[in-house]
């Protein structure tokens, strides 16, 4: 028989078993951890461990694990961020539109409200078509209503969703919701608050930036947002709503020809050099992830990001992924909480 051994979680004591997950203990507990894919690929439900240790099945960044890993071996206390419970929405497709030749926003009605942290995302099922992971965003005034759930979604060549925008997806299509998920969120704060994007990756970067305006006015805030193409720099009023109120912001472009309001290179080339007393929020393509979370371990800042990948989830399941050298480095040298982040279509 295992041995028993106590955890405590949020304060909370629970009856576990030596060898069992932090995740599955918490389940029988009754103390559910916030989780997805449960398979250590989405990060969800990385934990903060307090005191005690645990077997970290090499997951470690810092003071954190993956509770759907890491395992019992004593006690042990950990502490995870509250966040809204994962529910299912059903709703219909209100509106399709074009916000560049390439990227288009889609508003979703749903019958009931669904509550999500700013920076969160969901899985969304357009009818018959596969699921995919979006984050909910504002319009680029900063609008949105309740009831809406609105994504900046890029069309990508050959995908077996997004091709479909604007035709088999349109206004009145079903559409079935469930989420919310991910720990990339606006958290309050005192030290600078860092948010860094690329391509639609400034949908939850805009929600987490607009979050911290409204919420902590007098927190320092740089948002340094790019992409690739001139003309997918579609983020240009918000980040003048970010500015007249007091945030710091940087445009960049990588191709040519660059635009006069912006600068030339990538969003990384641009960062200030990060210190511990940072905070940053990091979302678009996978390479530029990447950059930011070496920069902030560099600097012993921490930083959030929340993964989504392009292949059929299903094919992953029960496989989880090798660390790249970064992530492998990151796990070593920083108290990051991340991952890398790709586009799905």
């Amino acid at each position: 028989m295992a041995e028993l051994v106590s955890l405590v979680i949020n304060g909370r004591r629970v009856s576990a078993k030596a060898g069992q997950t932090l995740l599955d203990a918490g389940l029988a507990g009754g103390r559910v951890i916030p989780h997805d894919c449960a398979t250590g690929q989405c990060d969800t439900c990385r934990v903060r461990i307090h005191s005690g240790s645990v077997d970290d099945a090499g997951t470690r960044i810092g003071d954190t694990v993956l509770a759907c890993r890491a395992r019992l071996t004593a006690e042990a206390a950990i502490e995870f961020d509250e966040v809204p419970d994962v529910v299912r929405r059903l709703g219909n497709v209100e509106s399709v539109v074009d916000l560049t030749p390439e990227i288009v926003e889609v508003t979703v009605a749903l019958r009931k409200r669904l509550a999500y942290l700013p920076g969160q995302y969901v899985r969304v099922s357009f009818a018959d078509l596969p699921p995919r992971d979006y984050s909910p965003t504002l319009r680029s005034d900063g609008s949105g209503e309740l009831h809406e759930l609105i994504f900046q979604i890029r069309r990508q060549p050959g995908g077996a969703v997004s091709p479909h925008l604007g035709n088999r997806i349109a206004a009145g299509t079903k559409v079935k919701v469930e989420g919310p998920f991910g720990h990339a969120f606006h958290r309050l704060g005192r030290g600078r608050l860092v948010i860094v994007s690329s391509g639609v990756g400034w949908a939850p970067a805009w929600a987490v930036a607009r979050a911290s305006r409204l919420r902590e006015p007098q927190r320092e805030l740089l948002v340094v947002a790019g992409a690739r193409h001139p003309h997918n720099l579609y983020m240009r009023p918000a980040l003048d709503w970010l500015r007249e109120r007091g945030a710091i912001t940087i445009l960049t472009c990588s191709g040519g020809p660059v635009p006069a309001d912006a600068r030339t290179g990538r969003p990384t080339l641009h960062l200030p050099m990060l210190t511990a007393e940072d905070t940053v929020v990091t979302a678009g393509s996978s390479d530029m992830v990447a950059a930011v979370q070496f920069l902030a371990a560099a600097g012993g800042a921490t930083c959030y990001s929340d993964p989504f990948y392009a292949a059929d989830r299903k094919a992953a399941v029960g496989t989880p992924r090798n660390p790249n050298f970064i992530q492998r480095l990151l796990q070593r040298v920083s108290r990051n909480r991340s991952t890398n982040l790709e586009p799905i279509a």
